[in-house]
C-alpha cells in the first residue's frame, strides 16, 4: 500500500512558556463565556423554568408590599379599619418566605448538576489530551483550574443566580408601580440609577482583570506547592528548604497582592452606591413634599408607598452591580477551564481505520522525523526495519532521542517526517486504542497507584486470576518482598508505593507488564534504578517475556542487553552504530568503548 499523506499539528513545546511566565492574561468576552456555560451544561438544567416562575412570584410580593403599605397609612390617617389590609399585607411576606425556600431548595439541586457535567467534561478533556498538553503545563496549576475555578463558578451560580432573576423582575415591576403613581418622581429617580450604572462599570472593568489575575497566581501557587511536596526528598537533598520558602512566598506574596487588590477594588462599589441611593431617597423625598404641599399629590400613602418604591428601585441595581462584580472570579475560573477544553485532543482514528487483533511485530521505521519544536529536530532521518519476533536494544547517552522514538512507536507523539509501520500500514492507520493495546510498556519513571498490591499488577488485565498475578510476580522476581509485605498481595500501598524501594516498584511494573501479555514489548531503563542483585532477576525476567515477541530495549547498562538480536547505538538523534553484541566488539567501534568503560575490561 503506498503511503498516505498525513498531517499532524505541530507540537511546539520549546517555544512555549507555562502559564503564568509571560504577560498578564487579558480578560475574555464575559457575554461569551456565559453563552458557553449555557451551552455546556444543556440537558442538565431541568429545573430552572420553575426557578425562573419562582422568581417572578418572588418579585411580585416585593412589588406589591409597598402599595399596600402605602394603602395602610392612607386607611389610617383617614381612620378606617386595617385589620384586612395589615392580613394581606403578613400573607404577602409569608409567601415571600416560602417562595425563597423553594428557590434555594430546587437551586441546589440543579446546581450540583450542572457543576458535576462541568467537573465531567474537563476531567474527560484532560483525558483526551496529548502529552505534550501536560509537557507544558504545571500539573498543581491544571489541578487548581479542576477543582478551586469550578468551585467558584458552583459558588457564584448558586449564591448568584436566583437574586440575579429577582432583582431583575423587581426593578421592571418597580418601574412600573412608579411610573402609576408619579411619572415626575420616577423620572427623578432615575437619575440615581444612571449614576449607579456608571459607577459599576467603571469599577467592574478594573475588577475583571484583577480577578483574572487572581485566579491565574492562585493556579501558579498551586503548582509551586504540589512540586515543592512531590520533590522534598530532593529539596532536603540538596539544601533547599530555604530557597524553596522564599519561592513560596514569592507566589503567596503575587497571589496575596492580586487578592487585596482585587477585593479593595471591588469593596468601592457598596459604599458609593449605598452614598447615592441615601441622596436618591433624599431627593425624592423633598420634592415629594412639596408635591404634596402644593397638592399635586393626593395622600400621604401616596409618598409612603413611592418613598418605599424608590428604596427598594434602587436597592436591585445595587445588587446586580455587586453580583455582576462577583461573576468576575466565576467568569476567570470558567474561561481556565475553556482553555482546557478548547486544547487539541489527542488525533482521532482515520476514517476506516484498521483493527489490531493479533500483530506479528513487523516494524519498519522509513525517514523517521521528530521535533518538539519543528526547527529543533530530536529524532532526524532514521531507517530501521525490524522483523518480528526480534529484541532490539536502544543505546546512546542521555538525551540522544532513545526515548522519543519508543514514544513515537507507541503514538504518544505523531512524526513529523516519514512513517513508521506495524505489519506493512502506517501506524496511523490502525485504531488508536487497539495499537496501544499491542505494547507492554515498563517505563523508567514507575507509576503506581494507591490501591492493593494485586490492583496494581493487574492493571492493564482487569480479568486477571490470582494464579496469574502471582505467576507474573514470580516471573519478575517480585514474589519474594510481595510475600513479606504484611497483607501480601492486598497490602495497599501508601502514596503509590513509597514505602517501597525503588528497585521493589520497578518490579512490580515488569509484573504488570507480563501480566498483561501484549505481543510487543518495551522496557525503558528497566534497570537503571536497581542494584546487580535485583538486575539479574529482571535480566532474566526480561529474558521470559521477550521470547517470541518483538521487542525493544532501553538501557543504560549495556551488560543487561549484549544478547539482543539487534543493537542500536543512537547519538544526536542519528543512528551511529546497529548490530549485534559480537559484531560491535569485533568493530572496536563507540560501543565497544562504552561496554569496556562500563565492565572494567
Amino acid at each position: 500500500m503506498a503511503d498516505k499523506n498525513y498531517s499532524s499539528p505541530p507540537v511546539n513545546i520549546g517555544g512555549i512558556s507555562r502559564p503564568g511566565r509571560g504577560a498578564v492574561v487579558k480578560p475574555k468576552n464575559m457575554k461569551g463565556t456565559l453563552y458557553r456555560l449555557w451551552n455546556l451544561t444543556q440537558g442538565r438544567r431541568n429545573g430552572l423554568g420553575l426557578i425562573f416562575l419562582l422568581s417572578a412570584l418572588g418579585s411580585a410580593a416585593n412589588i406589591l408590599s409597598p402599595f399596600i403599605t402605602g394603602r395602610t397609612v392612607t386607611v389610617i390617617s383617614a381612620r378606617s379599619a386595617i385589620g384586612g389590609i395589615l392580613a394581606s399585607l403578613v400573607g404577602l411576606y409569608l409567601c415571600d418566605w416560602l417562595i425563597k425556600f423553594l428557590q434555594q431548595y430546587l437551586m441546589a439541586s440543579i446546581v450540583q448538576r450542572i457543576i458535576h457535567h462541568i467537573r465531567t467534561s474537563l476531567f474527560d478533556k484532560m483525558r483526551e489530551l496529548p502529552l505534550s498538553f501536560f509537557d507544558r503545563h504545571q500539573h498543581g496549576e491544571l489541578m487548581s483550574r479542576l477543582t478551586n475555578d469550578i468551585d467558584n463558578i458552583s459558588t457564584t451560580i448558586s449564591n448568584s443566580l436566583t437574586s440575579l432573576l429577582t432583582h431583575c423582575f423587581t426593578i421592571v415591576g418597580i418601574f412600573i408601580m412608579m411610573l402609576c403613581l408619579s411619572p415626575l418622581l420616577t423620572l427623578i429617580s432615575l437619575l440615581g440609577v444612571a449614576m449607579v450604572f456608571l459607577l459599576t462599570k467603571m469599577v467592574t472593568s478594573r475588577t475583571k482583570k484583577l480577578f483574572a489575575l487572581q485566579q491565574k497566581n492562585l493556579g501558579l501557587l498551586n503548582g509551586q506547592v504540589e512540586e515543592s511536596i512531590s520533590g522534598l526528598a530532593v529539596v532536603k537533598a540538596f539544601c533547599r528548604e530555604e530557597q524553596m520558602e522564599i519561592d513560596f512566598e514569592s507566589r503567596n506574596d503575587a497571589l496575596y497582592q492580586a487578592s487585596v487588590k482585587a477585593l479593595i477594588c471591588s469593596g468601592y462599589l457598596m459604599p458609593m452606591m449605598n452614598v447615592i441611593n441615601n441622596l436618591c431617597f433624599v431627593l425624592i423625598a423633598v420634592f415629594s413634599s412639596v408635591m404634596f404641599v402644593n397638592g399635586s399629590i393626593s395622600s400621604i400613602g401616596l409618598i409612603t408607598s413611592f418613598l418605599l418604591y424608590v428604596r427598594q428601585f434602587t436597592r436591585p441595581f445595587v445588587e446586580i452591580a455587586n453580583i455582576y462584580n462577583s461573576f468576575q472570579t466565576a467568569i476567570a475560573g470558567a474561561e481556565r477551564v475553556f482553555e482546557i477544553l478548547d486544547e487539541q485532543s489527542e488525533p482521532e482514528d482515520i476514517p476506516n481505520a484498521y483493527s489490531l487483533k493479533k500483530p506479528r511485530g513487523d516494524i519498519e521505521f522509513n525517514h523517521v522525523w521528530f521535533g518538539y519544536d519543528p526547527e529543533r529536530p530530536v529524532i532526524k532521518d532514521i531507517s530501521l526495519k525490524i522483523p518480528a519476533g526480534t529484541q532490539v536494544a536502544v543505546v546512546g547517552p542521555t538525551g540522544s532521542g532513545k526515548t522519543t522514538l519508543i514514544n513515537l512507536l507507541t503514538r504518544f507523539y505523531d512524526v513529523t517526517g516519514g512513517s513508521i509501520k506495524l505489519d506493512g500500514h502506517d501506524l496511523r492507520e490502525y485504531k488508536l486504542n487497539d495499537l496501544r493495546s499491542a505494547f507492554g510498556v515498563v517505563l523508567q519513571d514507575t507509576a503506581l497507584f494507591a490501591e492493593s498490591i494485586k490492583y496494581n499488577i493487574s492493571y492493564g488485565h482487569r480479568n486477571a486470576s490470582m494464579e496469574q498475578i502471582r505467576e507474573a510476580a514470580r516471573i519478575a522476581g517480585a514474589e519474594g518482598f510481595i510475600e513479606r509485605m504484611p497483607k501480601g498481595y492486598d497490602t495497599i500501598l501508601e502514596q503509590s508505593g513509597q514505602e517501597l524501594s525503588q528497585g521493589e516498584r520497578q518490579l512490580l511494573t515488569i509484573a504488570r507488564a507480563i501480566l498483561a501479555d501484549a505481543p510487543i514489548m518495551i522496557l525503558d531503563e528497566a534497570t537503571s534504578s536497581v542494584d546487580t542483585v535485583t538486575e539479574r532477576k529482571i535480566r532474566r525476567a526480561m529474558l521470559n517475556i521477550c521470547k517470541n515477541r518483538t521487542s525493544f530495549i532501553i538501557a543504560h547498562r549495556l551488560s543487561t542487553i549484549r544478547d539482543s538480536d539487534l543493537i542500536i547505538l543512537i547519538e544526536n538523534g542519528k543512528i551511529m552504530e546497529q548490530g549485534s553484541h559480537d559484531e560491535f566488539m569485533a568493530a572496536d567501534g563507540k560501543y565497544a568503548s562504552m561496554y569496556r568503560t562500563q565492565t572494567g575490561e
